[in-house]
């Protein structure tokens, strides 16, 4: 049933209105009365109706006022306005002020019952759009969430499928353009309290943040406990890396001022090839992780591959992801790179200021993180499909590196 409210600082046209029509022989319900605007806009507030009659010409707020502050209040409602023949001028300012309509008194009463049904009725079918374009709006919000998961964990493999979100997106890139991956991490077991409200303080930053920066921001979301990914598109590839960079060190001087710790980023190399995009996240991964015990809070992977990693270390990182399900061990790695072991631990140590284990518990930590997300993984399997044997060890670790067991990581984000 519509819900009317009429506001009038006649009493007896308040009457008239109220008693004289069977409202609800039309549909309508009078929800309340009101005889000047300030207590009509107190009422509408309260019980927000789909339909306002009211006359132009009341004490303390009028009629066009009144329209004025529910418009500002961003009130889906119909508004029939009842004016006299020489209050013509006003009841054409209440149309340009938002009003649906208006009537010439004497009232015709059967007129008015028609008017406020019809009124009403375009209301309803406008919040009723309106709610299914705000369900809709959280739909996509969800599938593009969903599909930046499984893209950059490698989960799509379909290029129908991907060409398909693609365009229901709006992700398809024009030439010249390229996508880039960040990893935003905080330490592990630092006592921050993370709750809904800090988590959208970051999202707001970043948004505000890209801004400035030439990039645009296609998403950000909550990945794990400690980690949100942030994927950017850019339209200049070789000034991708410093404008990403620049934009990182601003957000992990924010997270320093607004959590007293700053966030380690990681930063992938820009791709215009969905397919490569998994390989560049990764190595975003790998960049926050290695700035999270390293000096530098912002790692930009290109860069760190190719110039402060020497060619031992990027094939005995090769190596680990290759077979890090097996039974791996420094000594192994250093055969297949042609360098004694204890070479080999000293360059990690150098270059990525981590022990070759580290990196190793690293990789397998993330491929766990990845099938944890699919259900058709058991938790007590992931262990040892990622290289721990013992189930145990396992899921200390994983809490170790997360801030949270296995099982409600696979709860929360599988």
């Amino acid at each position: 049933m519509l819900k009317a409210l009429v506001v009038d600082d006649e009493y007896l046209v308040r009457m008239g209105i109220t008693q004289t029509i069977d409202w609800a022989e039309y549909g309508v319900e009078i929800i309340g009365e009101a005889s000047n605007g300030e207590e009509g806009l107190e009422l509408a507030l309260q019980h927000r109706p789909d339909v306002i009659i009211t006359d132009i010409r009341m004490p303390f707020m009028n009629g066009l006022e009144l329209i004025e502050q529910i418009r500002e209040q961003d009130m889906l409602v119909g508004i029939v306005v009842l004016s006299g023949y020489d209050e013509f001028q006003y009841a054409q300012a209440a149309l340009r002020y938002g009003a649906s309509t208006y009537l010439l008194k004497p009232i015709n009463i059967e007129e008015l019952a028609d008017t406020v049904r019809c009124v009403g009725t375009e209301i309803l079918e406008k919040k009723l759009h309106s709610k299914r374009y705000s369900q809709l709006n959280g739909e996509i919000a969800s599938i593009s969430k969903q599909f930046w998961q499984d893209l950059l964990h490698g989960q799509l493999q379909d290029e129908a499928f991907v060409a398909g979100k693609l365009k229901l997106l709006n992700l398809e890139l024009a030439p010249g353009e390229a996508v880039m991956p960040l990893s935003l991490a905080f330490p592990p077991d630092n006592g921050m309290e993370r709750t809904a409200e800090a988590t959208g303080a970051l999202e707001d930053a970043a948004a505000d943040f890209v801004e400035a920066h030439s990039l645009e921001h296609l998403c950000l979301f909550r990945d794990s406990h400690l980690e949100w990914v942030m994927v950017l598109r850019t339209r200049d590839i070789n000034t991708a890396g410093d404008a990403a960079r620049s934009l990182g060190k601003q957000l992990s001087e924010w997270s320093q001022q607004h959590f007293g710790q700053p966030l380690s980023i990681g930063i992938g190399k820009p791709e215009n090839d969905w397919h490569r995009i998994a390989d560049s996240y990764r190595q975003a991964v790998l960049a926050a992780q290695r700035a999270l015990t390293g000096v530098e809070r912002v790692l930009y992977a290109e860069e760190e591959a190719g110039m402060r990693c020497r060619r031992e270390i990027r094939e005995a990182l090769a190596f680990i992801r290759e077979h890090y399900a097996g039974n791996i061990t420094v000594e192994r790695v250093a055969s297949a790179v042609f360098v004694s072991p204890t070479h080999l631990m000293h360059l990690f140590r150098k270059d990525l200021n981590k022990t070759f284990y580290e990196c190793l518990t690293e990789y397998r930590i993330e491929e766990a993180k990845r099938m944890l997300r699919n259900p058709m993984y058991r938790v007590y399997e992931v262990g040892n499909q990622v290289g721990f044997t013992d189930s145990k060890y396992f899921s200390q670790i994983f809490k170790k590196m997360t801030g949270i067991p296995p099982s409600e990581y696979a709860k929360t984000y599988g």
